[in-house]
């Protein structure tokens, strides 16, 4: 019997080639969950290489589990998109009720975080646009908002220079009344 000897050449092009990897091979970042080990376990415990992959291949399949659950409540209520719900009801379908309390005050957070954002968003562009509205007012605008006090002070002006004129009164009156 005789083989033939594969390259590294040809192992990279046939990976290159098959197909993509499925879900079942799906795994989080080794880093996450080094990450999550390293911030739930005491500082002087200490995990392996091949125990972080072991939890990183158990997370994966879990999580695929989980989706699978959660997509089965999404069918049952005729949606193609799962909602957070369907993954609490998945949760407590896979017996996980321990979990669904703290995965419930974790929804209520984050929806909460999310509609502060929300409404922060909303008044920042209210304000922007308000701000907006305040500094492109045209000229023309400004201008005949500013016009209606120098009409008046014309017509007032007017107004003093006909009683002047019909008391015949040049201007020299106040001078004289201030001298007497």
């Amino acid at each position: 019997m005789t083989t033939t000897p594969t390259t590294k050449a040809s192992n990279t092009e046939a990976t290159k080639q098959g197909p993509p990897p499925s879900a079942v091979e799906f795994e989080p970042p080794l880093a996450c969950v080094r990450r999550i080990l390293k911030n739930s376990l005491p500082a002087s415990t200490n995990v392996g290489k091949d125990a972080s992959a072991a939890f990183a291949r158990s997370t994966g399949i879990f999580i695929i589990y989980l989706t699978a659950c959660a997509n089965d409540f999404a069918r049952e209520n005729r949606r193609q998109t799962i909602t957070a719900n369907d993954v609490l009801a998945a949760v407590k379908e896979l017996e996980f009720d321990e979990m669904s309390a703290d995965l419930q005050k974790f929804l209520e957070q984050y929806r909460e975080a999310e509609k502060s954002k929300k409404v922060a968003k909303a008044a920042a562009k209210k304000e922007a646009e308000d701000e907006e509205t305040k500094l492109s007012t045209p000229v023309s605008v400004k201008s005949k908002e500013a016009a209606p006090d120098t009409e008046m002070k014309d017509d007032a002006t007017d107004e003093e220079k006909e009683d002047d004129a019909t008391h015949g009164d040049d201007g020299d009156s106040e001078v004289q009344a201030m001298e007497e």
